[in-house]
């Protein structure tokens, strides 16, 4: 049983994470469109300011209340075989996100300039002004985005994935194609217009993704409801924890930012999705987890909430720091290949890479941080979670205001990058407390010496190569160069993966058992 449970976990996993990454990719052409047109400037640091708001509300009204308790909920229904409960909630809670978001929505374009100078106070009166009417739009789009949390929410309490793994692809699109065809009419407006309609198509997929699990929607208002009283008591900790989240991140990326030179939101926060890649793996494991370690813990069976977690982070580890060594490695060509075109200039790549390598270096606390915290989640305890959070806002505060202003976008994203592993040392050794187990850490242990020893390793040759290799490619300057990325990268996956093999890691051979077994039943489907 536990096995099978592993397998689908892990089917789970992967199909989500080739869904992400393919999503960040167009996230990534979406940005290289921004840059090339715009490039990285006051406009595009009023654009990047424009999501803070609408970000913010969605955060606070529903990411939170989906992971934390609105699948954990639904789950626990579904494990008890109560379906016309789940969609008494789900229609309950979709009409109470669509009253709530849209007062929200409502009050915030009412109060926009006001909130956009909170966010933003070194900003002109002028730049205030744009920047509020990008953030009328992009509030329009959240109000979608709300909806699409909840009905998303459902379909991975399901554990059915199309949808939620087809929306976002569709959202980036979208957002691609519309922004540049309406770039010449709207300037940079375009790109917030366009998000509002990427927002509104994936809506639309995701009613069609719900239409498959033939729901029974009621039209009602339902405060009284056991499932709903039950999800508000989970999520009021964990919307102060993100609310507390979101305010750490404001400080990095934008208040303080506002007073540097001018790109400079702009640089942390595509520096800041460059990091996400490796980070989507780990969200891609804690998603898919989540009911399994919920009907676990409904059991009382530690050993296995134990071994489930255990594995999950040992995964992590094993990824995310090559992924820092590459990026601190290889972050100048990666900023260059990816936007360093049109208006954006090798002054602004320089700028994006000194952020780039100081938030990578915060990539295995915040992969960490997406196992733990869904496993305090799936316990349905979400106040131990908020205490911490308040205590890493204070450390990053702290270091925001002290590291910024002397190192610039380098320093903020330095401070980041610790206040992430204050916080995910913290929820380890609560959670083990919590649950009283150790977790396997002497594996867990080993699994980060090896991988940091590996990496290391592949850090070196990948220098080593960079420095004496130079491929026989003629033709476009950009061609040549996105090659020569691809070469290194595959030459750092190849060394890691030897590295790997040669210390005899657990984790490469469930990788490549894994993609050994797509490959199977792809050639026994084709044949």
């Amino acid at each position: 049983m536990v096995k099978n449970v592993s397998m689908s976990l892990a089917k789970s996993a992967v199909i989500m994470s080739l869904a992400s990454a393919l999503s960040r990719v167009l996230g990534f052409l979406r940005n290289t469109a921004i840059s090339a047109l715009f490039g990285q400037n006051e406009l595009t640091d009023m654009l990047n300011t424009a999501f803070i708001i609408p970000d913010t509300i969605y955060l606070i009204l529903v990411g939170g209340g989906i992971s934390s308790a609105f699948i954990p909920v639904l789950s626990s229904y579904l494990a008890e075989g109560e379906e016309d409960s789940v969609w008494k909630v789900v229609s309950i809670a979709f009409n109470l996100v669509f009253v709530a978001v849209g007062l929200a929505v409502i009050l915030g374009m009412i109060w926009t300039p006001q909130l956009v100078h909170i966010v933003a106070p070194g900003f002109n009166s002028e730049q205030v002004m744009y920047t509020s009417y990008l953030t009328r739009i992009v509030l329009l789009a959240i109000l979608f985005h709300c909806l699409n949390g909840v009905l998303m929410g459902t379909e991975y309490a399901y554990q059915f994935f199309v949808a939620t793994a087809v929306g976002p692809l569709v959202y980036n699109a979208a957002i691609i194609i519309f922004g540049l065809t309406l770039a010449n009419s709207y300037g940079i407006a375009a790109f917030a217009i366009s998000t509002l309609i990427g927002a509104v198509l994936n809506f639309l997929v995701q009613l069609w993704g719900i239409w498959h699990l033939k729901p029974s929607y009621r039209f009602v208002l339902n405060f009284n409801n056991e499932g709903i009283r039950k999800i508000l008591k989970l999520m009021l900790p964990v919307t102060i924890g993100l609310s507390i989240t979101q305010l750490n991140l404001f400080f990095n990326q934008t208040f303080i930012a506002s007073y540097l030179p001018s790109g400079s939101i702009n640089a942390l926060t595509l520096a800041s999705r460059v990091v996400l890649v490796p980070i989507l793996f780990a969200s891609s494991i804690g998603i898919t987890l989540l009911p399994a370690l919920t009907r676990i813990i409904m059991k009382n069976d530690r050993k296995a909430f134990s071994r489930y977690l255990s594995n999950a982070l040992r995964a992590v580890i094993f990824i995310s720091i090559p992924a820092t060594v590459g990026l601190v490695v290889l972050g100048e060509p990666v900023i260059r290949i990816l936007f360093e075109h049109g208006n954006f200039t090798s002054s602004d790549t320089l700028l994006t890479t000194n952020a780039l390598v100081f938030y990578s270096l915060g990539i295995t606390a915040y992969g960490a941080y997406e196992i733990l915290s869904r496993a305090f989640y799936a316990t349905k305890d979400t106040v131990t979670p908020l205490k911490l959070a308040l205590i890493t806002l204070l450390v990053g505060t702290v270091l925001n205001f002290t590291l910024g202003p002397l190192y610039g976008v380098s320093g903020l994203a330095l401070a980041y990058s610790i206040a992430g592993f204050v916080n995910v040392i913290l929820l380890f050794y609560y959670l083990q407390r919590k649950v009283q187990t150790d977790f396997k850490r002497r594996e867990l242990l080993i699994t980060m010496v090896k991988s940091f020893l590996a990496a290391i390793t592949m850090g070196f040759f990948l220098t080593t190569v960079a420095k004496n290799l130079t491929l026989p490619l003629v033709g476009l300057s950009l061609m040549r160069e996105g090659i020569e990325l691809i070469t290194f990268i595959v030459l750092g996956v190849l060394s890691y993966g030897c590295i790997a093999w040669v210390l005899r890691m657990e984790e490469l051979t469930v990788f490549l058992n894994i993609l050994s077994r797509r490959l199977r039943r792809s050639s026994g489907t084709t044949g």
